[in-house]
């Protein structure tokens, strides 16, 4: 049976630590609109009614596509609670099953979030509520009140041997609440033991309360913004490159930046057909590339650069890895039956915080174990060169700590050239 359930905005305008908060423009809209549009594209519900004490409000809501309550004036104080707020809405809208508080303080909380959210709660008849949480990353012991004599009295353990403990510890973050309709106003909160907890990640779980938590969305946001950029360079890139995808050569070069930005034609005297694209994963080469059979030709050498951007991945493991270059090599070899492919080691970084050099070398050790189970697959290390005297790509190889410098691209030829020759 399909469950009615409504969702519920609540946006008052009188914020005093971040004034008008729910109407700041986080980057291209206002923060409240990023809560609709997620209520809205989750196709969840049959009404997205947001609460609010402003015209001001109502008229940006509506814009968004919200529906507004006006709240009565008892409810428009800082004395209201959101139990108050609920209930007044619950009493004006009547014949669902239960509903979905979505705070507009946390804009990153997106559609998908609130479809795996009210799957869950769906799953789970017995329950009654569910609130989102994320992980803690201080713990219980940590947290205790200072008195007006600022004296650490409460804190009472010896913090010099302290350890956390090896049990997770979460806290509500405030993105999600979810209520039976009924069970919520009797009990007038969301949790207890009937009550489901729904796990975001810490990136996803802001909170926005003060100035510094919007600048953080701010930043954050953009850094969402710039990961759309990149997807839509990487598919321009591949529709450049999608005529020499149809070229047979007697080298071909498949992965990303490093393949991408090496200007070479010509590799012991063989010609070299250069389909690296910058900023892809091994993931995405087979699924926007060999997945739409784009990829036509190779030839009977294929270098194959993998894994630098597949770190980045989030829950990224070195396994996975392993699956998408054993997919990649089995697409080379039915293409070609008599292809070799030359599987390079992953260079190291140099003081990169997305990518970590005991990382690199955890997935060089699969990806090598891998070339022993794939005969036509060929395992190429890259020599101590490429490693300075703490196990870092040396600062003349790279500009940014992980892309090749001329000096790089130089040394990797040279090594190429005696392997292959």
């Amino acid at each position: 049976m399909t469950l009615k359930k409504i969702a519920i905005i609540p946006a008052r305008a009188g914020s005093k630590g971040l004034p008008n908060k729910n109407i700041l423009m986080l980057l291209d809209k206002p923060l409240m609109a990023y809560s609709i549009e997620a209520a809205i594209n989750s196709g969840c519900f049959e009404r997205v009614i947001v609460s609010t004490d402003s015209l001001e409000y109502k008229t940006i809501a509506e814009q968004y596509g919200a529906e507004v309550i006006l709240r009565d004036e008892e409810l428009a104080s800082d004395s209201a609670t959101s139990f108050m707020v609920i209930e007044d809405v619950l009493n004006k809208v009547v014949g669902y099953d239960y509903f979905v508080l979505l705070q507009p303080t946390s804009p990153f909380r997106n559609a998908e979030h609130i479809q795996q959210a009210t799957e869950q709660f769906e799953l789970q008849s017995q329950m009654n509520f569910l609130a989102s949480v994320c992980e803690s990353h201080k713990s219980a012991d940590l947290i205790k009140p200072i008195d007006e004599d600022l004296s650490l009295k409460h804190f009472d353990l010896d913090f010099s041997n302290y350890r956390r403990q090896n049990s997770k510890e979460y806290t509500p973050n405030g993105a999600i609440f979810i209520g039976r309709n009924q069970a919520y106003l009797n009990k007038k909160h969301f949790f207890g033991a009937d009550s489901l907890a729904f796990i975001m990640n810490k990136a996803d779980s802001v909170d926005i309360d003060d100035k510094l938590d919007f600048e953080l969305a701010i930043f954050l946001q953009i850094q969402k913004n710039k990961k759309q950029i990149l997807f839509n360079t990487i598919h321009n890139r591949i529709a450049e490159k999608q005529e020499k995808m149809k070229l047979s050569t007697d080298i071909t070069l498949i992965g990303h930046s490093i393949f991408d930005y090496w200007n070479i034609e010509i590799l012991n005297n063989k010609t070299v057909n250069n389909l690296g694209i910058a900023g892809i994963s091994s993931k995405e080469y087979i699924d926007f590339i060999l997945n739409r059979n784009l990829l036509g030709e190779v030839g009977n050498t294929v270098l194959l650069f993998a894994g630098t951007n597949d770190l980045v991945i989030e829950g990224w493991q070195p396994q996975d890895s392993v699956s998408w270059v054993t997919k990649i090599s089995q697409y080379l070899m039915r293409l070609n039956h008599n292809v070799q492919i030359k599987l390079l080691s992953v260079p190291p970084v140099r003081g990169r915080i997305d990518r970590s050099n005991t990382t690199i070398k955890s997935l060089n050790q699969s990806l090598k174990k891998l070339s022993t189970e794939i005969s036509q697959l060929e395992w190429i290390e890259l020599s101590p060169s490429f490693y300075d005297e703490f196990g870092n790509l040396p600062a003349n190889f790279t500009y940014d700590g992980l892309h090749f410098s001329k000096e790089a691209y130089q040394q990797l030829e040279l090594e190429l050239s005696q392997k292959l020759s």
